[in-house]
């Protein structure tokens, strides 16, 4: 095995409070990727050039409905935590008697990664922090996109419930952003949209290869608590309601890097 990519440098958060965001749509619209959203949602490739424009203008009315009409509703939680690495697992500190425990894999060869290498090992003796945020973009989405489908509106149906996964996606960058300025590690000047920024750290969902394991989402629910206010609840087989909806462990280690199991 590798050296553990544990970084020394360990910037302390602004605070270890519970931070509920009611978050404007117009950020979350300037850091909606339209080209991915119509390569993603529209089967769209760039050189489709009047399918794209026709497209863009249907976004656009679309997103001006939503704006004015309050019709998509953004909410979310984060929090920061002291953690410690402990061989496949990170530890996390603050939420209760004890620490809750998330597990992730490693791989079977190259670096032999594991997301439980980005934070302090207990093992050193240091106090590390990571964050935990879950947002959603889904309260009454689905009702909406029902009465459009009723109405015989089947693609502005089809776009509401479209936009609302790509806009939950924008917002865990935005709430990220804002998570690397409490760390005090945040870019100047980011660029839009913001998934385009190069940036210390990253933040890892539950359900990819590096972090497969959905019962996870179990302790970061108990620690967050995003059903009263956020609204996002999480059924029994660990999936997250509203549908459109995003969590992930946010990590400022520099030397964070995005990896798959193969090596």
């Amino acid at each position: 095995m590798t050296e553990a990519p544990f970084s020394g440098d360990i910037p302390v958060p602004a605070d270890l409070e519970r931070h509920y965001v009611e978050q404007p749509l117009p950020e979350l619209f300037e850091n909606l990727d339209e080209g991915l959203f119509n390569l993603r949602f529209l089967k769209l490739k760039k050189d489709q050039e009047e399918k794209s424009r026709e497209a863009a203008r249907q976004l656009a009315v679309l997103k001006a409905e939503i704006i004015a009409k309050g019709l998509i509703k953004a909410r979310g939680v984060y929090r920061f935590f002291p953690v410690n690495g402990a061989g496949d697992k990170i530890l996390f500190y603050g939420g209760g008697e004890g620490p809750a425990v998330f597990s992730f894999p490693r791989q079977a060869g190259g670096g032999r990664l594991c997301l439980a290498d980005f934070a302090a090992p207990a093992a050193a003796g240091k106090k590390d922090y990571a964050a935990l945020l879950a947002v959603t973009c889904g309260e009454g989405v689905l009702d909406l996109a029902r009465r459009e489908k009723a109405a015989g509106n089947y693609v502005r149906s089809y776009l509401v419930e479209a936009l609302a996964l790509m806009l939950a996606e924008a917002f865990a960058d935005v709430l990220h952003y804002r998570i690397r300025q409490a760390w005090g590690i945040a870019e100047a000047n980011p660029a839009k949209p913001l998934l385009r920024s190069k940036y210390r750290g990253k933040r890892y969902s539950f359900g990819y290869p590096v972090c497969p394991d959905l019962a996870n989402q179990k302790p970061l629910f108990e620690l967050l608590k995003p059903e009263a206010d956020a609204g996002i609840k999480l059924t029994d087989d660990f999936m997250m309601d509203p549908e459109a909806s995003v969590s992930a462990i946010v990590f400022h280690n520099p030397k964070a890097v995005y990896f798959d199991m193969n090596g």
